[in-house]
C-alpha cells in the first residue's frame, strides 16, 4: 500500500465511523506516533532512505543506544518494527472492512424504518381521518344506539309478559290435565261400577233357602235352631247383595246366637255366594266409603271346605279388622296367619278360639310380626296365661302394637312378671287389657313399678281382678299420683291411665298431655287444705326463684282439682274446701293472695 492509502483511511474514518471506533483506530496507530514520530506525522517508512538505512535525522532523535553500537543491531531493530507495523496495518485493514460492513448494514436498516416509519404515518393519517369521521358521526350513531337499546329493552318486556302468559298457560294446561285425568279416573270408576252393577242385575243368588223342616227332620227338635238357622243364612244373603251392589257393609256380622251352628253340605252354595260376592267386592273403587271394618264370624263350625273358600277371598279383602271367636275348625290358626301374612289392609285381629299348642302360637304370632300394618292384637280367653313360653311369644309379638288385650287368660303373677318386664323397655304400647284375669296385689305391686319407667301405655284396664285388694291399688295410685312430696309427684307417670279399680282413679291422667296432667296434679298438692287455698307444708322446700312458676300455677282452676283433690286428700287424711261452692272467677285471687302471704319468702340478699 502507498503513502496516499495509509493517508486515506484516517479520512474515511473521521467521517463515516463512530467516535468510538475512530479513537480504537488512533489506538492502533500511536505506538509510533507517540513517542518517535516526528511533528510533521511523517509515515514510519520515511524514516529509512532507499537503502534502508536510518535517515540521521530521525536517528538522531529517536536513538536510545550508544553511537558506537554497531549499525546491525540498528537494522534489527528496525525489522522488528517494520513487522508490527505490516502487522498492525493488516488488523486496521481488516477492522476498517468490519466497520464498512456494519455501516452498510446500519444503512440498510435505517433505510427499512424510514420506510415502516412511513407506513406507520400514512396509517396515523387515516385513522385521524377516521377520528374525524366518528367525531362528525357521533351525534347519529348515539342516537341510533338509543334507538336500538329502547327497542330491545321493549322486546325484552314484550318477552317477559310472553314468559309470564306461557307459565300461566302451562299452569292452566297442567291444571286442566289434572282435572280431565281426575275427571277420566272418575269416569272410569263410574264406568267400571255401572259395569259391575249391571253384572248385578244380570246376577241372581243361586243358592236355594233352607226350610226349618229340613233342620227338624236333621235331628234339630228345638225349632229356635231352625230359626236361627234360617236369621243367619238371611244375613249372609243381604250381605252377598250389598257387596255385589259395590256398597260398604262397614260391619259384617255374621255371628249365631245362643249356640253353634254346625256344618252340612247342603250351607256350601251358601259360602259360596257369600266368597263370590267378597271378591266382585274388591272389583270395585276405592273410595272414601269404601272397605269393610269388621268382619265378625262366631260360633260357627268352619269345615275345611268352607275355610278353603273364605281364606282367598280374605286374604285381599279391604278389611281393617278380623274377629273369630267360639268357632270349631280343624285348622283355624293356620288360617288366620295365611290370612294375616298375605293381607296388606288388615290392621287387628281379635282371637277367642283355642290354642292348645305352643307351636300354633308361634305360628300365629310369627305373621304378627312380619306384618307391616298390624296395630291391634286380641287373644281372649284362648291360651294358659301362666305358660311362660306362650306369654313370652305373644309379648315378642307385641313390640310393634299399639294395643294388645289379654282378657280371660286366667293371667297370675308367672305372667304379669313377664308383663311388667315389657312394660319396664317402654314399647310403642298405648293401650293394654287385663280384664278379667287373676291378678293380685303382688301382681299391682309389679304393674305399679313397671309404670315408673313406662312413658308410652296410655291405658291399662284391670276391671275384674278381684283379688286386688285396697293394697294393691294404692301401690297403683302412688304410681300415678305420688303425693308424698313435690318431687315425687313430678318424678310420677303422667301418662297412664288406669281404669277398673274399686274405688275409682281414672281421674288421675285423663288428659291426652303428660304436661297438662302433671300441672293439674301439682296444683291439686299446692292448692284447698281445711285452712285456706294453699298447703304451705308443700312450699317449705322450694326455692323462692320458683315464686313466679308457682303463682301461675295458683291462677289454674280446672275441673280436675276437685276430684284429684279427693284422692289427694284420701292419702294425706286432710280435708278440702268445699270445692262445688267456691267461684272459678275468685279462687285464683285468693290462691294468690294466701300464696304470698303465708309463703316465707327471703331477702334477695341471702
Amino acid at each position: 500500500m502507498d503513502s496516499k492509502g495509509v493517508a486515506a483511511a484516517p479520512v474515511a474514518l473521521s467521517s463515516a465511523a463512530s467516535e468510538e471506533d475512530r479513537n480504537e483506530a488512533k489506538n492502533m496507530i500511536s505506538p509510533m506516533s507517540t513517542s518517535c514520530a516526528p511533528s510533521n506525522r511523517k509515515r514510519p517508512f520515511d524514516a529509512l532512505d532507499g537503502s534502508g538505512r536510518e535517515n540521521n535525522t530521525a536517528a538522531a532523535a529517536c536513538s536510545t543506544t550508544d553511537t558506537n553500537e554497531p549499525s546491525s543491531s540498528i537494522e534489527a531493530l528496525l525489522k522488528d518494527m517494520q513487522h508490527k507495523m505490516n502487522c498492525m496495518q493488516t488488523k486496521f485493514e481488516e477492522r476498517m472492512d468490519e466497520m464498512q460492513t456494519e455501516i452498510d448494514t446500519t444503512r440498510g436498516e435505517n433505510a427499512e424504518l424510514e420506510t415502516k416509519c412511513y407506513g406507520l404515518e400514512s396509517k396515523m393519517e387515516d385513522i385521524t381521518s377516521l377520528k374525524d369521521e366518528q367525531n362528525e358521526g357521533s351525534f347519529d350513531n348515539n342516537e341510533r344506539m338509543h334507538d336500538m337499546q329502547t327497542e330491545i329493552d321493549t322486546l325484552r318486556d314484550e318477552n317477559n309478559e310472553l314468559k309470564i302468559q306461557l307459565k300461566d298457560l302451562d299452569i292452566k294446561a297442567e291444571e286442566q290435565s289434572e282435572e280431565l285425568k281426575t275427571k277420566c279416573h272418575e269416569l272410569e270408576i263410574k264406568v267400571k261400577d255401572l259395569t259391575l252393577k249391571n253384572e248385578y242385575n244380570e246376577w241372581s243368588y243361586t243358592a236355594e233357602d233352607i226350610p226349618a223342616s229340613y233342620w227338624i227332620e236333621r235331628g234339630f227338635v228345638e225349632e229356635e235352631y231352625a230359626d236361627r238357622m234360617i236369621e243367619f243364612l238371611g244375613k249372609m244373603k243381604e250381605y252377598a247383595h250389598q257387596l255385589r251392589r259395590g256398597e260398604s257393609p262397614k260391619k259384617i256380622n255374621l255371628v249365631f246366637t245362643n249356640d253353634h251352628m254346625l256344618h252340612d253340605d247342603i250351607l256350601l252354595p251358601h259360602w259360596k255366594e257369600f266368597t263370590d260376592a267378597l271378591v266382585q267386592y274388591q272389583k270395585y273403587n276405592h273410595r272414601e266409603d269404601y272397605g269393610i271394618d269388621i268382619l265378625r264370624i262366631g260360633n260357627v263350625q268352619l269345615q275345611q271346605e268352607v275355610l278353603d273358600m273364605l281364606s282367598p277371598a280374605l286374604q285381599t279383602l279391604d278389611i281393617k279388622s278380623l274377629v273369630l271367636g267360639g268357632n270349631i275348625g280343624s285348622d283355624l290358626v293356620s288360617f288366620m296367619a295365611d290370612i294375616i301374612q298375605h293381607n296388606s289392609y288388615i290392621q287387628g285381629i281379635v282371637w277367642d278360639n283355642q290354642i292348645e299348642s305352643v307351636d300354633d302360637m308361634k305360628k300365629l304370632c310369627k305373621a304378627i310380626k312380619k306384618s307391616t300394618s298390624f296395630t291391634s292384637l286380641a287373644l281372649i280367653n284362648c291360651f294358659d296365661g301362666n305358660n311362660l313360653q306362650m306369654m313370652q311369644t305373644i309379648l315378642d309379638a307385641s313390640h310393634q302394637l299399639g294395643k294388645l288385650v289379654l282378657n280371660n287368660n286366667g293371667i297370675g303373677t308367672v305372667g304379669t312378671n313377664l308383663i311388667a318386664d315389657f312394660l319396664t323397655s317402654n314399647p310403642p304400647l298405648k293401650r293394654l287389657y287385663l280384664k278379667n284375669n287373676d291378678l293380685n296385689d303382688t301382681d299391682a305391686a309389679l304393674l305399679a313399678n313397671a309404670l315408673q319407667s313406662n312413658t308410652s301405655l296410655e291405658r291399662i284396664d284391670l276391671e275384674g281382678n278381684n283379688d286386688i285388694t285396697a293394697i294393691g291399688r294404692q301401690a297403683l295410685l302412688k304410681s300415678v299420683f305420688n303425693v308424698s312430696s313435690l318431687n315425687a309427684c313430678v318424678a310420677s307417670n303422667h301418662m297412664c291411665w288406669i281404669y277398673g279399680l274399686n274405688p275409682n282413679i281414672s281421674k288421675i291422667n285423663n288428659y291426652s298431655q303428660s304436661s297438662t296432667n302433671r300441672e293439674n296434679k301439682i296444683f291439686t298438692m299446692l292448692s284447698a287444705t281445711d285452712e285456706g287455698f294453699f298447703n304451705m307444708n308443700c312450699l317449705g322446700d322450694v326455692s323462692y326463684k320458683l315464686i313466679p312458676r308457682v303463682m301461675r300455677l295458683a291462677q289454674k282452676f280446672t275441673e280436675a282439682t276437685p276430684d284429684l283433690s279427693e284422692i289427694y286428700f284420701e292419702q294425706t287424711g286432710q280435708r278440702s274446701a268445699d270445692w262445688d261452692k267456691l267461684d272459678e272467677d275468685t279462687v285464683p285471687i285468693t290462691s294468690i293472695f294466701e300464696l304470698l302471704r303465708g309463703w316465707a319468702v327471703p331477702s334477695l340478699s341471702d
